[in-house]
């Protein structure tokens, strides 16, 4: 039996049968004669993996004809056809895709946080995703500049992406953390930077029985009802339990642990902030360290993926490139763990985009290099006597 491209391999994680059922409800390819949805996916998709930002050349690639392309059911595509499809494309069928993907990296990521205690832990944040105001004036920042923002949460034990909300570069992150916190459950742990720190929105937090994990703002005023011991030989400075005593600190309802730490290699002095009281001062100063793990999501997904320059400057044009590229990391995450690789996610994305249409399989691009002798014996030489 011929080995498939590795291509077909990646997208045939996504069922086309379901993918189908996805257009069908939402009546995505009504009117459209010519590049379907499931051509117009898979030409995002390639374009992502190959790190291809041009029109011109995905064209190029599903206007040949191939007989591997046309047994996956990607038809031709014409540039002007797949500029009109960013532009106007209902992306409720991304975001179930998405969603699909996400369920099944999920179903074999590892569970073990790296902690000793119960529960979920998230890294939320936002990143920012410069744009050109000129021709996306939909995108207007500050200072005269474009940019978009992509929120999300990554889950520390598998590096999953849990959620996508995309706005302009105005949106505040605590705007969005209300809107999406609801997902949290009792039991999680939440890891945040100072942008989040909202007293109404860490006081509901709290009420729903999440933790959080934060670093205090510089006004932050408050009044210490009790000092907990701590090794300050250790870096652990302070460990206190305080109420807020400002008027915005008055509408959080409770009591909150304020811990400050030392770092003893650089003598960096930070202050955290949470409603955890029972986990060691030691787990906190990690736990807030852990939340590096969504800067580095971010760091992978504008170094190896294409949402830096776009195909199109519309709204929709812009949310379906970074979706499509979140469905892409989270293909090559799910793969990965399918096979047992050991190999970082940086690197799986380089392998697969280099082999893309070639005919390998998926374990062995993954998998360990075979082994070769690092110094060879010297070549010996026999003359006759």
């Amino acid at each position: 039996m011929a080995q498939n491209t590795v291509f077909h391999q990646v997208i045939k994680v996504i069922p086309r049968t379901i993918f189908s059922g996805w257009v069908r409800h939402a009546d995505a390819d009504r009117g459209v004669r010519t590049l379907d949805t499931w051509t117009w996916f898979g030409a995002l998709l390639f374009g992502q993996l190959t790190g291809h930002d041009s029109i011109r050349a995905i064209e190029r690639v599903f206007a040949q004809n191939d007989a591997a392309m046309n047994r996956l059911g990607f038809g031709p595509i014409r540039r002007s056809t797949l500029a009109d499809a960013n532009a106007a494309r209902s992306l409720d069928v991304l975001e179930q895709t998405y969603e699909y993907v996400l369920a099944r990296a999920a179903a074999v990521a590892p569970k073990t946080t790296g902690f000793r205690f119960k529960g979920d832990i998230f890294a939320m944040d936002s990143t920012t995703i410069e744009l050109c105001l000129g021709l996306c004036p939909w995108a207007r920042f500050h200072h005269g500049k474009g940019a978009a923002k992509l929120h999300t949460a990554i889950d520390i034990a598998g590096d999953l992406p849990q959620f996508a909300v995309i706005t302009d570069g105005r949106a505040h992150d605590i705007t969005v953390a209300r809107e999406i916190s609801l997902g949290f459950k009792p039991g999680d742990t939440v890891l945040i930077d100072r942008g989040y720190v909202d007293y109404d929105w860490l006081s509901s937090l709290n009420e729903n029985k999440v933790s959080f994990v934060t670093r205090t703002k510089a006004n932050c005023r408050f009044k210490v009802l009790e000092c907990r011991k701590t090794d300050r030989t250790r870096g652990f400075m302070a460990d206190q339990i305080i109420s807020l005593s400002s008027l915005r600190g008055a509408r959080y309802k409770g009591t909150l642990r304020r811990i400050s730490y030392r770092e003893p290699d650089t003598g960096k002095w930070l202050v955290f902030l949470t409603n955890n009281f029972e986990l060691a001062t030691s787990t906190i100063c990690a736990l807030y360290k852990a939340r590096w793990k969504v800067e580095l999501f971010f760091k992978t997904l504008k170094q190896n993926l294409k949402i830096k320059k776009f195909l199109g400057t519309s709204v929709n044009a812009v949310k379906s490139q970074v979706l499509v590229a979140l469905i892409a990391y989270l293909l090559v995450q799910l793969l990965r763990l399918s096979n047992g690789s050991s190999i970082s996610i940086p690197d799986a994305m380089a392998v697969i985009g280099c082999m893309l249409l070639m005919k390998e399989p998926l374990a062995r691009i993954l998998g360990e290099l075979p082994r070769t002798t690092r110094h060879p014996p010297p070549l010996q030489l026999t003359f006759p006597l």
